[in-house]
């Protein structure tokens, strides 16, 4: 089998038109934009660049962004009383906590700390469990992503074996079998 080169430029543009569509069909039916609040505990320079990344993609489809930034020695609980802020924020539809966090905090019990309900890594354990047993919930961006991707270049994934290079929580309990996508 040969190579192939996917080119999700085009695909990702027609993503952000629709996603830019359903905000503003969101914000005529709720008087306000989707709010996403986005955590970074520290300075690692990737983190650094993906929170822009986030808040710059936000700002392009309507939805309100909003990058909270803790120093690199910022305590477990300090980091915790932001997120229960977080969760009680009716502004605050969808939060995240930027990994990988200082080691003085649990990456754990940051996440476990993010209401599942506004969790949109998919990451509390709520999330992870439904996406498991296959039943209907957040399905994370990266795999869902990448799938998408799959489908609109025609890419075949029946008895396809597939190679994940790299791990992270979202990679290892992701499986197809958990929704559309």
């Amino acid at each position: 089998m040969a190579a192939r080169i996917l080119d999700g430029k085009a695909i990702a543009k027609a993503l952000r038109q629709e996603v830019a569509a359903r905000v503003a069909t969101s914000i005529q039916h709720c008087g306000r934009p989707p709010g996403l609040d986005v955590v970074l505990v520290g300075d690692d320079p990737g983190s650094v660049v993906y929170t822009r990344n986030k808040e710059k993609a936000a700002a392009e489809v309507g939805i309100r962004g909003r990058l909270h930034r803790l120093v690199a020695q910022a305590s477990e609980a300090e980091l915790l009383e932001l997120l229960r802020g977080l969760n009680a924020d009716p502004s605050t539809d969808g939060l995240l906590v930027q990994l990988p966090l200082p080691g003085q905090i649990s990456p754990e019990r940051a996440i476990d700390a993010i209401s599942p309900g506004k969790d949109v890594d998919g990451l509390h354990p709520v999330n992870a469990g439904l996406l498991v047993a296959g039943r209907p919930g957040l399905v994370p961006c990266t795999p869902r992503g990448c799938l998408r991707l799959l489908r609109e270049t025609g890419v075949e994934l029946r008895g396809a074996h597939a190679v994940v290079v790299g791990r992270s929580q979202m990679t290892c309990s992701w499986r197809p079998s958990a929704g559309p996508v």
